[in-house]
């Protein structure tokens, strides 16, 4: 019989670690005395190692402990009031390759040249499990911009999101406060059309300068978000001119009051915009619109009243996604009216097709068809050069492949082809027979996408 002194018994209960050479002892309950082997009224005490071992083991962790404070070294610390700090970020860079069928604002018939589309760093600051505040950082610079906010000059950062997003503050319903999704466009980008990097939906999009152009994407306002399976919506109260206007309310008390109404035919919704689209199956019908009061245009100083109108605008969507196809379709209806100058009301009526096929793993072969035309209903002559009050009808192809190189990379190669079809014609000078509906007319792309996301 060999006995275990407490001091040895105390040793080797301080070490979690079972090695291979590990012993049972046993105990007698009547005498307390331990033994290292089994016997008629004796109970296991389970398994000890030596206090070789525990030494070996001290001496390993010290070891481990010193290379783990030399690779901190290495590090900065982090300091945070919030639980946690999630970084991100979405990338998009490309070359692109166009040719006009009249001279763009520059007084050029070609342009070519490397684009970085998008440049999204973001951080999220989670309260708790839920809440969060938001912050996106923005840097564009593309061929075509016309905005310093947006790519003409210096690829300038600007806040894309700023908000604080509180959930369920009331049933199934979140609300984002401050520069915070508008109710459209992130929906549209993350269950129908999810190629932003070659293009912009519809509703933003401004396709031979005559497109839709109703809203963009954020905007300082409040936006509250509701997800059931069936049904999930946003309902949101805005200033109206977007993250990247230089406008201000200074001047005007019209704000803008836009909302999407879904239904979710495959019970899905609570996941809606996280959507895998290779693998999950949905169908989703939306109705949509805003109501937006004294628009200013884009001006940096106070505005008269001639210059402010008013956007009413509604549209219709629907989409279908299985992991072999995708198909989605809108029509689209804005309406801006100037109350002094009623000639100047314009009416803007769109439809857009768009889909894909996913043949084989990792490769998607898409396209999307566009189509806008722009009337002033109430003009008292007819437009220039014209027998109708239909100055611009514009369709616009979109088509390309695209492959999926990774979890973080995709790759896409595509074209898009701008036909403006009605409109002033241009000085047989510039291109006899050419037609414009602004300042670039016809016109034919070529596009060489890269998408990163971390």
């Amino acid at each position: 019989m060999k006995k275990v002194t407490l001091s040895a018994l105390a040793a080797v209960m301080m070490s979690g670690v079972v090695y291979a050479d590990t012993m049972t002892l046993f105990s007698d309950p009547k005498t307390g005395q331990v033994f290292t082997t089994a016997g008629e009224g004796r109970v296991a005490m389970g398994d000890f190692i030596d206090a070789k071992s525990i030494d070996m083991s001290q001496r390993e962790s010290e070891s481990a402990f010193s290379e783990y404070k030399d690779a901190q070294k290495k590090y900065v610390n982090v300091k945070s009031k919030a639980k946690t700090l999630e970084f991100s970020g979405t990338h998009y860079f490309g070359l692109t390759s166009n040719n006009y069928g009249a001279k763009n604002a520059q007084g050029a018939d070609q342009s070519t040249g490397f684009e970085m589309r998008r440049n999204y760093v973001q951080v999220k600051a989670f309260l708790n499990d839920k809440d969060y505040f938001r912050v996106t950082l923005d840097a564009t610079k593309e061929l075509e911009s016309t905005s310093t906010a947006t790519g003409d000059g210096p690829a300038s950062v600007i806040v894309k999101y700023a908000y604080l997003y509180l959930d369920k503050v009331l049933p199934y319903t979140g609300v984002e406060i401050g520069i915070a999704h508008r109710p459209w466009i992130d929906y549209e980008e993350h269950n129908s059309w999810y190629y932003r990097s070659i293009n912009k939906v519809v509703l933003e999009d401004k396709f031979g300068t005559v497109g839709v152009d109703t809203m963009n994407s954020a905007d300082l306002g409040v936006n509250f978000q509701t997800k059931t399976p069936y049904f999930s919506s946003e309902i949101g109260l805005f200033n109206g001119e977007g993250y990247h206007s230089t406008t201000n309310q200074k001047n005007n008390s019209g704000l803008s009051a836009e909302w999407r109404l879904t239904g979710h035919v495959m019970g899905n919704g609570e996941q809606v915009g996280k959507y895998k689209i290779d693998k999950d199956t949905y169908a989703n019908i939306s109705f949509a619109g805003l109501s937006s009061q004294n628009h200013k245009m884009d001006a940096t100083t106070n505005v008269d009243a001639t210059s402010r109108y008013n956007r009413n605008a509604m549209w219709v969507h629907a989409v279908y996604n299985q992991p072999f196809f995708l198909i989605a379709a809108q029509y689209n209806i804005s309406k801006d009216g100037y109350a002094s100058t009623p000639n100047s009301n314009r009416e803007i009526r769109s439809w857009s097709v768009n889909g894909e096929i996913r043949p084989i793993q990792d490769w998607t072969v898409l396209a999307r068809f566009d189509d806008a035309k722009v009337s002033y209903p109430d003009m008292t002559t007819a437009a220039p050069n014209s027998n109708t009050y239909n100055v611009g009808d514009t369709t616009q192809m979109i088509y390309g492949v695209a492959y999926k190189y990774n979890k973080n990379v995709k790759f896409i190669a595509s074209g898009k082809t701008v036909n403006a079809k009605d409109g002033t014609p241009v000085a047989a000078t510039t291109y006899e027979g050419a037609t414009t509906t602004g300042t670039i007319a016809d016109k034919q792309s070529w596009m060489l996408t890269t998408e990163v996301e971390w």
